[in-house]
């Protein structure tokens, strides 16, 4: 699987996109990065220390996949951007975006990263 082009397809669905990262289960960074042209709002060892901490939020949701089944995706609104996080087996996918961007065109978008990364988008 080519990553770096799914990282790519990503970007070119919407300009509200900021970030976009495939990370391992240990939270290290694999490929993709901060749009071209767009500052990060943390500082590197803060950008580390989430991913980390995703990885870790991943391993709890998966205690509940027998009883509930696998999660899909989470989408978090914050104040200054929101975030969807994707489970990709071992891996994790990291998007972030523009907070003024729509509740419903995020799920939307959502469904459409959903299918890239299936392979059903390309």
């Amino acid at each position: 699987m080519d990553y770096q082009k799914i990282i790519d397809t990503i970007f070119e669905l919407n300009e509200g996109i900021r970030y976009a990262g495939l990370i391992d289960e240990t939270g290290s960074l694999i490929v993709g990065g901060m749009r071209h042209g767009i500052d990060s709002i943390v500082d590197q060892p803060s950008e580390e220390l989430y991913l980390t901490h995703t990885a870790l939020r991943k391993s709890m949701r998966e205690r509940f996949d027998d009883t509930m089944g696998k999660a899909r995706f989470v989408y978090v609104e914050r104040e200054k951007l929101s975030l969807l996080t994707f489970y990709l087996d071992k891996k994790m996918l990291l998007i972030t975006l523009e907070p003024n961007l729509e509740s419903q065109n995020v799920i939307d978008l959502a469904e459409d990263i959903l299918d890239i990364v299936s392979g059903n988008k390309a």
